[in-house]
């Protein structure tokens, strides 16, 4: 067997192994709840946030709705580090009906004040181009809902990359003039990042054939970039986010999202978390990827999420309470301005420890190796655990 042959046959037992472990810790979240959630109508929470519109930062809303549950749970187990599971129906597909009411009652909400809103933003904790979580017809008449409001003049939805097509596309430029976005998991420009740390298997082919036909549409395609999945160290995560800048610094990309990491239950990651075998990001790192972005001339906008999602989390990406506010504060300015020099006065103690960091001694291993390992020790915790084939 020629080298290449053996380490693809090594990465297919460890990604088969990455996903029977997920498998199982979802059935942690199945086991007795199936069928429990109290669904009224009701999305599961609105946010208040800012976005570009026109160069001009606008007032955005993002509606978190109740879903049927991310497809690649029950197929692969799904991603790593991603706990939204929790907040959905488990895979039992909800209803059209249910959705649009979801949209209408968010509509009509006065606390919300929904006039007040340019940017509109849809997510299911899944996929919305996935017909296995919510029927494309019902997607088509929440977009042609918030189409027929006047207010709203920027309209985003979030996908997987494989379920955007060019008829799905052609569909939705049907019903609606408005601007529109489609914001994708695209988590790293390393396939092996993406494949064996995530457990996200797509092309990079497949999502340039997908910038593509968005650009045809005159749809947008927001890349988000998570920063620090688990199995990298803290300069790993960085130099894996840099890179993933510069791939996607070719494309007629609009802005990119950086995802800060939180640590969610029932989820690779919290497991790792919780035996002291991952740490999430120091926002350290983060003014340090800027930097280096600056430095490289990259010039594609990153915008920094909030890590306020469906579901709570344990732990998240911060520095220490003296400066983590001071921090949050500032990123908020970034995402407005653009300027990087407004980290420059910043200081405090804690930074000399992520310094420390950044001079640890990564494994032995190689990666594959290093993923291979740790999954195993976690699966010490699984009964009758059975390895996908």
């Amino acid at each position: 067997m020629n080298s290449n042959l053996k380490e693809n046959s090594n990465n297919e037992y460890i990604r088969n192994l990455v996903r029977s472990y997920m498998k199982s810790i979802r059935l942690n979240i199945t086991k007795g709840k199936r069928n429990k959630f109290n669904f009224s109508n009701e999305v599961i929470y609105t946010e208040a946030r800012k976005g570009f519109l026109n160069g001009k930062y606008i007032d955005r809303l993002a509606i978190f709705m109740r879903g049927t549950g991310c497809s690649q749970v029950k197929e692969v187990g799904g991603c790593t580090f991603c706990g939204f599971y929790n907040a959905t129906n488990l895979g039992e597909k909800i209803s059209d009906k249910d959705y649009i009411e979801q949209i209408k009652n968010t509509i009509s909400n006065k606390k919300i004040n929904f006039s007040k809103y340019g940017i509109v933003c849809l997510y299911n904790d899944g996929s919305l181009l996935c017909e296995k979580e919510i029927n494309f017809n019902a997607v088509l008449s929440i977009i042609d809902i918030l189409n027929n409001i006047e207010s709203v003049k920027k309209i985003v939805i979030e996908s997987r990359v494989e379920n955007i097509t060019k008829e799905k596309l052609t569909r939705i430029r049907q019903s609606t003039n408005k601007e529109f976005d489609i914001a994708v998991g695209f988590e790293s420009a390393n396939p092996l990042v993406r494949d064996l740390c995530i457990n996200k298997s797509f092309d990079s082919s497949t999502f340039e054939e997908k910038i593509m036909i968005c650009n045809e549409n005159n749809i947008n395609l927001t890349p988000l970039l998570m920063a620090k999945p688990p199995f990298l160290t803290e300069k790993e995560a960085i130099e894996d986010f840099v890179n993933s800048l510069q791939y996607l610094n070719q494309f007629n990309i609009k802005r990119i999202d950086m995802e800060l990491p939180t640590v969610e239950e029932n989820t690779l990651t919290y497991n790792m978390w919780i035996k002291n075998m991952y740490t999430p990001l120091k926002l350290w790192s983060v003014v340090e990827i800027l930097k280096k972005k600056e430095e490289l001339g990259l010039k594609i906008p990153v915008h920094i999420s909030p890590m306020n999602y469906s579901v709570s989390s344990k732990a998240k990406a911060s520095n220490c309470d003296y400066c983590d506010n001071h921090m949050l504060k500032l990123f908020e300015k970034y995402n407005e301005h653009g300027d990087v020099s407004i980290f420059d006065k910043i200081n405090c103690t804690c930074k000399q420890e992520w310094e420390k960091l950044l001079i640890t001694k990564a494994p032995d291993e190689n990666l594959p190796q290093y993923i291979e390992k740790v999954v195993l020790k976690l699966m010490e915790d699984v009964k009758d655990l059975k390895i996908i084939d």
